[in-house]
């Protein structure tokens, strides 16, 4: 049988709190409770006590990469007195790096997840070590796989469209961000009419992924191709009214207008 992927999404609740333990540079004291666990290979979602991290161990030795918010700096080193390997060893899908990278500022799970699925966060860690400290367990399970459920689709949903929503602080209002968690690579078809838009001088409207776009992170623009280099064009922006320059990997629809223009060495040509 073949596997289809192997890829785990991950997340985990403590025993503590970091004030109990002297701070946020001793993660690998707060001690984990439970861990949760989304199997591409399975399509499962499973929680883990520490009697069961056995199991958990054989997942993580045959996976091919961990994908979570903010793992890097908490969900692992957290798991590490626990795991006979090296974790960090494992190759790594930080969403919370890429959002960061992105926005230039950290932007929490509850509000990407609540701006760009509709659906936020139902509690918050503090809660989680509070329910098993009560010996409400399954509580605590449940809890921690709606957030393993949350920052699938949050990453699913970056994959497929190439960005994600958030709150802003300032405006209240939704902004796209872009993500690369699917590689976001042009098509043939999209680079093959961007050429023969630059060709036969024939503007382009384009559907283009761009930073901050208030709402929907599609911005439709039309453009005057004057050079593809590699993996950026430079045109005249008329949404813009001016020169800019894109990136193919950011448009995601392209199509040939009747519109037609002149660039300066046409110009030139005719008039030698």
């Amino acid at each position: 049988m073949v596997r289809k992927m192997t890829e785990l999404v991950l997340d985990l609740e403590t025993e503590k709190e970091f004030r109990e333990v002297g701070g946020r540079d001793n993660v690998h004291l707060l001690g984990v409770t439970v861990v949760g666990i989304y199997d591409y290979n399975t399509d499962k979602f499973s929680a883990f006590e520490q009697s069961e991290f056995s199991a958990l161990i054989k997942l993580f030795s045959a996976t091919s990469r961990l994908i979570g918010f903010n793992i890097r700096y908490f969900d692992i080193p957290a798991l590490e007195p626990y795991i006979s390997f090296d974790v960090r060893q494992l190759s790594v899908l930080d969403l919370m790096d890429d959002v960061e990278k992105s926005a230039g500022f950290r932007i929490s799970l509850d509000n990407l997840c609540s701006a760009t699925l509709g659906i936020g966060k139902s509690g918050l860690g503090l809660d989680a070590i509070k329910w098993w400290r009560e010996g409400n367990k399954e509580k605590v399970k449940e809890y921690c796989l709606q957030d393993v459920r949350l920052t699938r689709d949050l990453y699913e949903f970056g994959k497929k469209n190439g960005y994600v929503l958030f709150s802003s602080r300032e405006t209240g209002n939704k902004a796209s961000l872009p993500v690369s968690w699917g590689e976001l690579k042009p098509s043939r078809s999209i680079l093959s009419t961007l050429e023969e838009g630059l060709k036969n001088r024939r503007s382009v409207e384009i559907e283009y992924l761009t930073k901050f776009t208030a709402g929907n992170a599609k911005n439709v623009r039309r453009v005057d191709i004057h050079a593809i280099t590699g993996d950026n064009f430079e045109g005249f922006c008329h949404l813009r009214g001016g020169k800019r320059i894109f990136t193919v990997g950011r448009v995601l629809k392209a199509e040939l207008t009747d519109n037609t223009y002149k660039l300066e060495k046409d110009v030139q040509q005719n008039l030698i």
